[in-house]
């Protein structure tokens, strides 16, 4: 003889409806706050005018042909918040002051630009803030930005860079 045992509960007091909507429901909250994210503001790495930007990158390369044909090299020194360039070359001697350029490589908040005064012969000082953590780009200009030296920091730790021509 069978006899079978009806289940009187209803659905919502049952287990197995409830385990099988919390992996769909996951997925929603999951994916509202992976939109919040993403909604909540810019990462900075896109570049809306991608055809100027492209223009400036050739007029960039032409500034370290530049660097290349005059022979420049240069050494940054960081320590704590100040920076110390070597530059032995007699076309930049008479240069009172240079820029400085130090961007973040993710954070374009935190990029730095700073006038290096004249020091003595071949050497440049001036003051950072100091440095996030993170790798670093580095560009050395003139005033009139006829030409660039450029180099990368890997880490804020980095204390010495050497400084080339951007080709």
């Amino acid at each position: 003889m069978h006899v079978s045992v009806e289940d009187t509960k209803p659905w919502y007091k049952q287990f197995w409806p409830w385990a099988l909507m919390v992996m769909p429901a996951t997925a929603v909250v999951a994916g509202l706050y992976t939109y919040s994210l993403a909604a909540s503001g810019s990462s900075g790495l896109v570049v809306d005018d991608y055809y100027n930007a492209g223009k400036a990158i050739n007029r960039s390369l032409e500034k370290g042909q530049k660097a290349a044909a005059m022979g420049l090299l240069g050494k940054l020194v960081v320590s704590g918040q100040s920076v110390h360039l070597m530059l032995g070359n007699s076309e930049v001697e008479s240069q009172q002051q240079l820029v400085l350029k130090l961007f973040h490589a993710t954070f374009a908040g935190r990029d730095q630009e700073i006038l290096l005064s004249k020091t003595g012969a071949g050497e440049w000082a001036g003051q950072i803030h100091a440095l996030s953590a993170g790798k670093w780009y580095v560009h050395l200009l003139p005033l009139n930005e006829s030409w660039r030296l450029e180099g990368t920091l890997p880490s804020a730790a980095t204390t010495n860079l050497d400084l080339r021509p951007a080709l």
